[in-house]
């Protein structure tokens, strides 16, 4: 079985995986080794690899090869991702925490989260003689942030002029750009900073991205490593792409003439929506050089200084006959979106939205299917059918007409989109959910309101649930089991990571692919009533099936009761259930009524695998106990965990 070692989107950690930049690494390490060490500011477009670029500077093997005496120095991650209301006092205590532990001195994490307290680490830093280097995450999260004053800059300035400290901060623009006042964007702070712009790879790491992972794996894209790069530039999130996308053709015996569109057609799947963000993010008058370029022409002397910023972003490269847009598959997706392109004349007559469905579908929205039925589009998204509703909303599936990729709109419910709150907390949880990338999460294109009433864009995902799969074949192979599992805990490291909770992990939530990829819908969508809401709710509503007892039975004990929060471990109990069903071909809580499912999953053991599947691993099902444990910190701590332990079980069934 070959491992796919370009499906890693996410910020890269471990240096054994990590490609270039080491100019950029070089020239870090060298202000921070200085006599006195120089403050870093890495500045860098949307996913050109800046999270990884701060893992590998704060691991200490890293360090030890370019630091003289790296034991004189205390290196800090503080990760603002998804931390947009951080307060002052969070982040000194999230340092003190951290130090704490780094020193070995608990008495630091006990000192009072300000400026006094900040001064007492510096000191007794000055004291051990060691030098302070805090590495932040996405800085922009603390300058666009109304609660850091004029003096909380004035402070960090003074820091760095009166001890031995200097931060590494990485963000998408210059820090100073992004600031929530005229006032603090003129503070000497920022004068401490020497910028480092991450672009587009070097030829060099490029073709080492490309040929070096696959090679390991006995996979080999360099025969294919020109192909890569027309469809990616020199980009490394593309290039991952790209050669995920050539790796899982090949590894699929493709006919040699085949590869190459395939590949491309997979690319172009997963790449749409980051090109389509590109142009949107560009400014008027690079665009207008892109067009220039995409249609032949020649770019005049008035706009050479902005073919040199594309040239130097790497978003415009020198081929044979001149300049031209980085990506051919870029050129061909944009293209589409541009004024007299083919996208609406792509679309299939026969798969337009036929305005009948939409009337008398019960439960579809009331108004909103009226909307739907009069004009049989959302925007520029061309409606197809009624896929099917509950909980929240209706599902469509629907074309965009710009890029011509299938798409699934999921519409909120009128009862709901006439509550105020309900209305919000969907919103917000469907902005939580966009932010995640992941192969086995179904995307989040756009967030928007059709009179008022919200609507999510997402991606449309072609399998069977694994409620219809289950239902149709019972208890799935070891081997699948454990394949779901690892996929499953893979993304949910990702959202939980980027601090997104699904709370309603359940088997027709989750689709598998025909090339056995897994696909989690609704992720951060999904959030059930309160408890008391349900309960208010008449016996026809609970026994009614897929409406509440569909969910409740994969529900955690901290769910289930109420008495409890909803955090990443009740995922983890959810994916649990999952699995046991999976394994078994049964619920392990399941009653009659919805109180009895209630006292099952909040005081009841579920019946051990071993007696309903005899030939289950040992250790597959010690897994899946631990998933379920009521208590929980008997849970696995994380999901990042939970994949280690499916992976080391993969290894050891030979999968």
């Amino acid at each position: 079985m070959f491992i796919n070692p370009y499906l890693n989107r996410v910020a890269i950690r471990d240096p054994k995986q990590f490609v270039g930049r080491r100019r950029e690494i070089a020239k870090i390490f060298s202000r921070i080794g200085s006599s006195r060490p120089q403050s870093i500011s890495i500045v860098g477009d949307r996913r050109i690899g800046k999270s990884s670029l701060l893992n590998q500077i704060f691991n200490s093997d890293v360090r030890a090869s370019y630091l003289d005496r790296p034991g004189d120095y205390v290196f800090l991650f503080v990760d603002l991702q998804q931390r947009r209301h951080i307060a002052p006092p969070d982040l000194f205590q999230d340092i003190f925490g951290q130090l704490a532990e780094s020193l070995g001195e608990e008495a630091i994490a006990g000192l009072t989260a300000d400026f006094d307290g900040m001064r007492k680490v510096l000191g007794r830093l000055r004291q051990m003689g060691r030098r302070l280097i805090i590495l932040f995450d996405e800085f922009d999260a603390v300058t666009t942030n109304t609660r850091f004053d004029l003096d909380f800059y004035s402070f960090l300035r003074a820091a760095a002029n009166n001890y031995d400290v200097a931060y590494v901060t990485s963000s998408a623009r210059d820090l100073q750009e992004l600031c929530h006042t005229a006032q603090i964007a003129d503070s000497p702070f920022f004068n401490i900073f020497t910028n480092v712009y991450l672009r587009a790879f070097a030829p060099p790491e490029a073709r080492q991205l490309i040929i070096e992972p696959s090679a390991a794996v006995g996979v080999p894209l360099e025969p294919h490593l020109d192909q890569i790069v027309d469809l990616a530039g020199a980009f490394p999130f593309f290039l991952q792409i790209a050669c995920s996308s050539f790796f899982e053709v090949l590894v699929e015996e493709t006919p040699p003439d085949r590869v190459q569109p395939a590949a491309t057609e997979l690319f172009l799947d997963e790449a749409r929506g980051h090109f389509r963000f590109i142009w949107e993010h560009f400014d008027a008058g690079h665009r207008d050089v892109i067009r220039t370029l995409m249609t032949g022409g020649h770019v005049d002397a008035q706009k050479s200084h902005l073919l040199e910023d594309l040239r130097r972003s790497g978003y415009v490269t020198d081929g044979p006959d001149g300049p031209r847009a980085f990506s051919s598959a870029f050129v061909e997706a944009i293209s589409r979106a541009l004024p007299g392109g083919a996208a609406e004349a792509a679309i299939p007559p026969t798969e337009k939205f036929d305005p009948s469905d939409a009337r008398g579908t019960p439960g579809a929205g009331g108004d909103i299917a009226q909307l739907l039925a009069d004009q049989g589009r959302i925007g520029r998204f061309v409606i197809r059918e009624r896929l099917g509703g509950g909980g929240m909303g209706d599902v469509y599936s629907a074309v965009d007409s710009e890029l011509t990729r299938s798409v699934a709109i999921k519409v909120l419910g009128m009862r709901y989109a006439a509550d105020p709150v309900s209305k919000r907390r969907f919103l917000r949880e469907a902005q939580m959910a966009s932010i995640l990338n992941h192969p086995n999460i179904a995307t989040i294109y756009e967030i928007g309101e059709l009179s008022g009433i919200p609507y999510i864009v997402m991606e449309y995902v072609e399998g069977q649930t694994l409620t219809d799969i289950l239902g149709s074949k019972g208890r799935l192979p070891i081997s699948t089991v454990i394949d779901v599992g690892t996929q499953m805990a893979s993304a949910l490291e990702e959202a939980h990571e980027k601090g997104v909770v699904h709370r309603d992990i359940k088997s027709s939530n989750i689709i598998l692919t025909s090339r056995g990829s897994v696909k989690i819908l609704d992720f951060g969508l999904a959030k059930p009533l309160p408890l008391a809401d349900k309960m208010r709710q008449k016996v026809s509503d609970i026994t009614e099936p897929g409406v509440l007892i569909g969910t409740i039975t994969y529900m955690s004990p901290e769910q289930a009761s109420g008495k409890g929060e909803v955090t990443h471990l009740s995922d983890i109990f959810s994916l649990g259930v999952v699995l046991y069903e999976m394994t078994t071909g049964v619920l392990p809580f399941d009653a009659d009524t919805y109180f009895q499912i209630i006292s099952k999953i909040t005081g009841t053991a579920a019946k051990p695998i071993a007696e309903l599947r005899p030939d289950v691993p040992p250790q597959l099902t010690a897994i899946i106990d631990r998933m379920m444990a009521k208590d929980l910190s008997r849970r696995f701590p994380s999901a990042r965990a939970l994949e280690r332990e499916f992976k080391l079980l993969a290894l050891v069934q030979g999968q």
